[in-house]
């Protein structure tokens, strides 16, 4: 069992388990619990120190009776300390107290007839609501309520479905463990709306066992008979990272041997800064006390909670956000107002997310890139007093998932995504929105935040080909110049990066709660403040008096003002 950092670097692990199966990590992120499907007991282990601290079933022995297992399954402690677990050859689901007693047995009969009985069920997902999204390998998919009732079965159109996963938007993400295999996201009435996998090639899979949708969008998939672990991006169905050499089965660093768990460990976490996070040489000094603080209070609602969105502050302290993902589909909306008073105004001409936005000297709004299922090279320019808005001509190829910022009066984008790469370009906007490289940053770079300061923009994180980025760099777009100044406390993505009160401000990101402060004169980089509430792919603005408003995000329609303390 192993703890990998964004960079493929083991940063703790644990040997000498009997055939681990699945494997993840408990509430608080103290330990893990694995399940040994073949040896019929579940463990767990603390990571500090590494030692087992609680054990279920009996060595090698498989068996109904209380006390024992039969090729277990997809063990997870809940937050009330009941562990739950499918136990497969015996049909049911378990779940355990403390105590090892047993609290309730979903199951027991081998055929398709839930809760009553299970056709060999291999997942046991917890939902937010307290009940379980239950797979069975006999091809079929269960969603129980926190009593055990059925809510809903979907009969799979695939055989051997694995370890299926509940999306926000209600739809199902679920392996297909068979040669090749595939991993496809699936509606309640059983009907594909997205698959990866391929029958030869890279993309080829060979009985993935469980795939899981990370806070940047990003899917991770168990790719077990080909030994690795990669990354996909939905959009493009193109593998990003990989850990594990394909078809090669090793214990060595840098190898896997049938990898069958996986478990995500936000940044946010005391554990990730023990484990993974990492000082990077003397790009910047880190501090956990920031002067001059900030005082936050919620000071609105958006219409709808809206992720993904573009905004832009306004001189007469109204703000415009535009577009952006509503219950996981692209909205075409044109929200104005003052940040208590927000209403929509108007419609883009398309839905769209992951575009950005800058107010021209003109007095409207420029709006870049972006996209639904595709990046698009649409430009869009908003009437922010009227709500109308109008397409220009396209830019010079389609862009997704990019900064903008304003340098004296000229307008810039920056990295995002072109459909098939991760875009390095710094692209000056030029007449008729032709588009001009004036520099181009070490990697391609997507979900990054970026701003303006004194003249020159600032990038701060985003996500690279490589994973999460942890860097900070400054561009001069009068002569190209690149520096790197300063490094993050961790990798952050999904974060909007503002200037205010002479300092620049990373906010959220990847579900973290922590608001970052970089001086960019002494490249100190401090937190600042914790937000209420986790918050990635939130929009933010900054007026001239230092505020700093924050809108909407995964799963929120809150607009925060943060400001300054002095």
């Amino acid at each position: 069992m192993i703890l990998l950092s964004p960079g493929r670097r083991i940063v703790w692990q644990r040997g000498g388990l009997r055939e681990p199966d699945d494997a993840f990590f408990t509430p608080g992120y103290r330990g893990v619990i694995t399940n040994e499907e073949f040896d019929d007991t579940l463990a767990q282990i603390s990571l500090r120190p590494r030692r087992v601290v609680w054990m279920y079933g009996h060595a090698g022995i498989a068996g109904s009776a209380r006390g024992y297992l039969d090729a277990p399954d997809d063990a997870y402690r809940l937050p009330n300390g009941v562990t739950t677990v499918a136990d497969i050859r015996n049909c049911r689901i378990v779940e355990l107290r403390r105590d090892k007693s047993v609290l309730r047995t979903l199951g027991g009969s081998c055929v398709h007839d839930p809760p009553r009985g299970f056709a060999s069920p291999n997942g046991d997902t917890p939902l937010p609501d307290g009940g379980l999204l239950v797979t069975e390998i006999g091809g079929w998919i269960d969603r129980l309520d926190r009593s055990g009732r059925l809510r809903w079965s979907v009969r799979t159109p695939f055989a051997y479905p694995s370890d299926a996963q509940l999306l926000p938007n209600g739809n199902i993400l679920v392996c297909v463990f068979t040669t090749p295999g595939r991993v496809v996201e699936m509606t309640r009435s059983g009907r594909i709306v997205w698959s990866f996998g391929a029958s030869s090639g890279r993309n080829r899979l060979d009985r993935p066992s469980l795939a899981i949708r990370l806070p940047n969008g990003l899917v991770a998939v168990n790719d077990d008979w080909r030994h690795r672990v990669v990354v996909i991006d939905p959009r493009t169905k193109r593998i990003v990272w990989q850990y594990g050499h394909t078809d090669v089965a090793s214990a060595a660093p840098g190898y896997l041997d049938k990898p069958d768990g996986m478990d995500f460990l936000p940044a946010s976490t005391a554990l990730h800064a023990a484990f993974v996070s990492r000082r990077a040489g003397s790009h910047v000094t880190h501090t956990r006390t920031s002067v001059p603080a900030l005082t936050i209070a919620r000071v609105g609602s958006l219409p709808v909670a809206t992720s993904r969105l573009s905004a832009v502050a306004l001189p007469n302290g109204r703000v415009v956000a535009l577009g952006g993902l509503v219950r996981g589909t692209s909205s075409s909306q044109i929200i104005a107002g003052v940040p208590g008073n927000l209403r929509r105004i108007g419609s883009l001409p398309a839905p769209t997310h992951d575009a950005a936005a800058v107010a021209s000297k003109r007095g409207e709004v420029d709006l870049f890139g972006g996209g639904e299922s595709v990046s698009v090279p649409a430009v869009v320019q908003i009437d922010p007093a009227s709500g109308r808005s109008r397409r220009l001509t396209s830019l010079d190829e389609p862009l997704s998932d990019l900064g903008a910022a304003v340098v004296r009066g000229r307008e810039y984008l920056v990295g995002g995504f072109t459909g098939t790469r991760y875009a390095t370009a710094i692209l000056r906007v030029r007449a008729q929105e032709r588009t001009t490289v004036v520099a181009r940053l070490p990697a391609g770079t997507r979900y990054a935040g970026v701003a303006t300061f004194q003249n020159a923009i600032y990038v701060a994180g985003g996500v690279t080909e490589s994973g999460p980025s942890a860097a900070v760099y400054r561009i001069d777009v009068r002569t190209g110049a690149v520096s790197r100044i300063a490094t993050l406390p961790r990798p952050v993505s999904h974060a909007p990066l503002v200037a205010a009160d002479g300092a620049l401000w990373l906010v959220g990101g990847d579900g973290s709660r922590s608001v970052f402060r970089l001086d960019p004169s002494s490249r100190r980089i401090s937190l600042a403040a914790r937000l209420p509430q986790r918050l990635a792919n939130a929009a933010a603005v900054a007026f001239a008096d230092g505020r700093i408003i924050v809108l909407g995000g995964d799963g929120s329609d809150a607009v925060w003002a943060l400001t300054p303390t002095r």
